[in-house]
């Protein structure tokens, strides 16, 4: 007697019943979303993604399932083929959520977020590559990070564009140039067009925050600012410069006859799913205008107080400092070392019902749910100052100042610090103590300043070791001695370094963290300031109360192997020891 044959277990009618039958949903949602789901017209994944209490981790097995694919959770080590960029747009395979894992024996293997009809997709792409296509179900997020990654790691895809420029062109795109605000749409437009979108483009891919177009005597010079550091990304014609210059006055809306004297401007830009607003400087030099594109991306994820880089006594003291009920508290560095994110970070830990919130900016840099936001305006009087004064009147609980920038800013945001209110604002000094000769400096009296200012702390941003590439490192004696590490920490320290790789483009880091120095108010500080001491008996001060200097807790970063001593000393050279 044979035994009966197996039956084939039956496809699943629906997602949703996938989904109760996994225990993703409960019956219950399963039929309320199956009503929803048949009068939506987007791709059931796309729109699952988008209900409160569901995550992509939960939905995309289910998916596979009902699918009848298989799907994986990373892409981490995922590059693609070099092949693949060259027919298919990387800005098209990110904002449909595709990307090719791997081309060979004929056959083109692709990782796709569910987006997209697959089906549609995967006969496209057979059409293109002319092979057959095998697609499998990944998340949406490890599919735009291998994008990134792999274009990222091909800096021949900016030369293929600077080679379409020549003197033809250039002639004719400088007759019609336009505005365009959507990347994707620049990427189908004339040679300049198309070069200025993909350095935007490329620049938000590598998280660069600036791009400089410099002007050279045989040249025209186009670097990145990335994690910190400027990077040499392109050489191009020194021919092309007049056309590169306008194209980013068009962008900015400036005018582009105008050739002698500053301008400002700004621009916004959709790169696949994201807003990325520009803000441009042009000047005039000996050699010509030279351009500064600041890029901030409006849904970068905001950073918390814990992941800043604060050790667990410096949260926890900052935590508790940002609760008082009046006060202020100041963040101080140079352009560029964070500040801003710090006082975000705070003001995201604040953020509740109870309590209004309201911030003075130029530029808003990120948006806050919850918060006021107020973005300054010189050209008609909309001041830090004048603002602040306005402000007071709205009843705020906290008030962030983007910046002290002048003695009518100071004196208000201590008059605010005084009457009631949190304030938090930056300054530009070089470390906590600096702060307040600043201040009084500004015209603020030392009196109201020792009676304000709860805290001050100085910060700077530090390069990361890569994680990819990352190896051990010997440390000379002299550098040691330079970062005030002793023989018995060095001993038992993890020094690390990168040796360089396509992750990090060679350089050995990637992405950065903040080493920090908290002084806060107590009266012996306080009489110091009153006698307007200088900042050096002040820091000395600090230091017997317990302070950490910048350079020392950048030093505790490079004993754990999270930078290097080097980066350490870059960043603190001019920070009192």
């Amino acid at each position: 007697m044979t035994a009966p044959r197996a039956q084939a277990e039956p496809k699943p009618r629906s997602l949703t019943e996938v989904l109760s039958r996994r225990g993703v949903v409960t019956p219950q949602d399963a039929s309320r979303l199956a009503r929803l789901m048949a009068r939506d017209w987007r791709p059931p994944l796309q729109y699952l993604r988008e209900q409160k209490g569901l995550n992509e981790q939960d939905l995309l097995p289910a998916v596979a399932e009902y699918l009848g694919m298989e799907c994986v959770e990373s892409l981490a080590e995922v590059t693609a083929p070099e092949e693949f960029f060259d027919r298919v747009p990387p800005e098209y395979a990110r904002a449909e959520g595709f990307v090719a894992t791997a081309l060979a024996d004929g056959r083109l293997e692709v990782a796709v977020a569910a987006g997209p009809d697959i089906a549609h997709l995967a006969a496209e792409l057979a059409r293109t590559f002319n092979c057959p296509v095998h697609c499998t179900l990944a998340p949406l997020a490890q599919v735009q990070d291998a994008v990134d990654r792999s274009v990222r790691q091909r800096p021949q895809y900016l030369q293929d564009a600077a080679r379409e420029l020549d003197g033809g062109e250039l002639a004719e795109d400088m007759a019609r140039l336009e505005r365009v605000t959507d990347v994707g749409e620049l990427m189908r437009k004339t040679p300049v067009v198309k070069l200025v979108s993909l350095l935007i483009a490329q620049a938000v891919r590598t998280g660069s925050t600036d791009i400089h177009i410099q002007p050279m005597p045989d040249h025209l010079r186009v670097r990145f600012r990335t994690d910190g550091v400027l990077h040499d990304i392109l050489r191009l014609p020194r021919s092309s410069q007049d056309a590169i210059i306008s194209r980013v006055k068009v962008l900015g809306n400036m005018d582009i006859a105008e050739r002698r004297a500053p301008q400002d401007g700004r621009a916004s830009f959709r790169y696949a799913d994201r807003e990325i607003d520009v803000r441009i400087s042009v000047v005039p030099t000996n050699e010509g205008e030279r351009a500064v594109m600041r890029l901030l991306d409006k849904q970068e994820r905001l950073l918390t107080l814990d992941e800043l880089g604060l050790n667990e006594e410096g949260v926890r003291r900052l935590d508790q400092l940002i609760r008082y009920p009046h006060g202020m508290i100041l963040v101080t560095g140079p352009t560029g070392s964070g500040k801003t994110t710090t006082l975000y970070a705070a003001l995201t830990r604040l953020n509740s019902a109870e309590l209004n919130i309201v911030t003075i900016e130029d530029p808003i840099e990120y948006r806050l749910p919850g918060v006021s936001q107020i973005q300054v305006l010189a050209q008609k009087d909309v001041t830090f100052g004048s603002m602040l004064r306005s402000i007071v009147r709205q009843d705020p609980d906290v008030i962030m100042l983007g910046e002290v920038r002048d003695a009518e800013a100071a004196e208000a945001a201590v008059q605010s610090a005084l009457t009631g209110h949190m304030m938090f604002s930056t300054l530009h000094t070089n470390d906590a103590a600096g702060a307040f000769p600043r201040l009084t400096n500004l015209g603020v009296e030392p009196f109201l300043i020792s009676s304000a200012v709860l805290a001050v702390m100085a910060q700077r941003l530090v390069r990361r070791v890569c994680p990819h590439c990352t190896e051990p490192d010997e440390v000379p004696p002299a550098e040691l001695a330079r970062l005030g590490v002793s023989a018995q920490q060095a001993r038992q320290a993890a020094f690390r370094r990168g040796a360089g790789c396509d992750r990090c483009l060679g350089t050995g880091y990637s992405g950065r963290i903040g080493i920090f120095e908290l002084l806060t108010m107590d009266d012996d500080i306080g009489a110091l300031v009153n006698a307007r001491s200088s900042s050096s008996r002040i820091r000395d001060e600090a230091l017997k109360k317990g302070m950490r200097p910048l350079r020392l807790d950048g030093a505790q970063k490079a004993i754990e192997g999270i930078t290097t001593v080097e980066e350490v000393l870059r960043v603190t050279q001019r920070s009192p020891v």
